[in-house]
């Protein structure tokens, strides 16, 4: 546990992802709130524990949970601060997308199958990913009641007002939480310090993520923002330096997409095996995947590529 800013506490939950991380944010006020809350393992339910000690807290105290985005490191133990009577509180739309992917059965899921197969996918590596979300979701606690709040609203998390901002993108409906008065942005996985946020392409998802995305991203680069507390890495201070960089890294992404094609049609899988020779789990398979079809995608709504009724479907760049 170690200080992030003033009244912002942050503790860094142990993840069994090549991303050891992630961080939970300790908000202090006349309540106890935290943003973001870690995959729900043995290790991490004791990693979050021992940080609330050190504040002199326990589970009981936390009073509310902001969850910034659906995924399991994220979402995983909101459920666990609910059943000690925390409320829990996510954007609207995210809300709904959560109970979706993890609480309504296994539709997403099969969802993402039949998409990645259809993408040039191989079967085992499909199967692989199966296994693995499988695997997260036996992490994600169900949240019984999730209060829902629109873009723009002020939450109001111990005591402090902080306004909630849409940043879509590495989700469809990503949420940040801006703090005026401090001058700092909680920022999730919208904005990370050393790596860049997934920003994948599913068949239940908004058109152009990547669009998405780098609207967002410059939408948040204008804020009076003195400190952004990110989900993974330490806080850091140059938020509009970072979103230059993080979209600058997309740019050279879709010239390496581009220059992929050069050659002639590709499927979305012998793409991004180029791109990310180095693939360590299925799990990282389908983020590389996605990805890749988000960059697609995005050149396809510029009329840059075009993509072709083949099975498995293959991309073009436009003659």
């Amino acid at each position: 546990m170690s200080e992030a800013g003033p009244g912002y506490q942050r503790i860094a939950l142990p993840l069994p992802f090549a991303l050891r991380s992630v961080n939970a944010y300790a908000v202090e006020g006349d309540r106890l709130g935290i943003v973001d809350c870690g995959l729900h393992t043995s290790d991490g339910e004791r990693a979050f524990v021992a940080g609330l000690r050190e504040l002199g807290r326990e589970r009981g105290d936390v009073r509310d949970v902001f969850v910034t985005h659906l995924h399991p490191d994220h979402i995983g133990m909101a459920g666990w601060l609910e059943s000690a009577g925390a409320r829990v509180h996510m954007h609207a739309p995210e809300a709904d997308a959560a109970r979706a992917m993890w609480f309504d059965g296994a539709a997403r899921r099969d969802e993402a199958r039949a998409w990645l197969l259809a993408n040039g996918m191989p079967l085992p590596v499909i199967e692989g990913m199966a296994e693995a979300w499988l695997e997260a979701q036996r992490h994600v606690d169900r949240v019984e009641r999730i209060d829902a709040i629109r873009d723009g609203a002020v939450l109001d998390l111990a005591g402090r007002r902080l306004r909630l901002i849409w940043t879509p993108g590495h989700t469809d409906y990503h949420a940040v939480l801006y703090d005026e008065r401090e001058r700092i942005l909680v920022g999730g996985d919208h904005v990370l310090p050393r790596i860049t946020p997934n920003i994948g392409l599913y068949p239940w998802g908004r058109d152009d993520p990547l669009g998405d995305f780098l609207g967002s991203l410059a939408k948040v680069a204008t804020l009076d923002v003195v400190r952004v507390l990110p989900a993974h890495g330490d806080p850091f201070d140059d938020l509009r330096g970072r979103a230059e960089a993080i979209a600058a890294h997309h740019l050279a992404r879709l010239d390496a997409i581009r220059e992929a094609l050069a050659g002639g049609p590709k499927d979305a899988y012998v793409v991004a095996r180029r791109l990310f020779p180095v693939l360590r789990s299925a799990h990282e398979e389908r983020f590389a995947h996605a990805e890749v079809l988000a960059h697609l995608r995005y050149l396809e709504r510029r009329a840059q590529v075009m993509s072709e009724a083949t099975t498995p479907v293959r991309w073009a760049l436009m003659p």
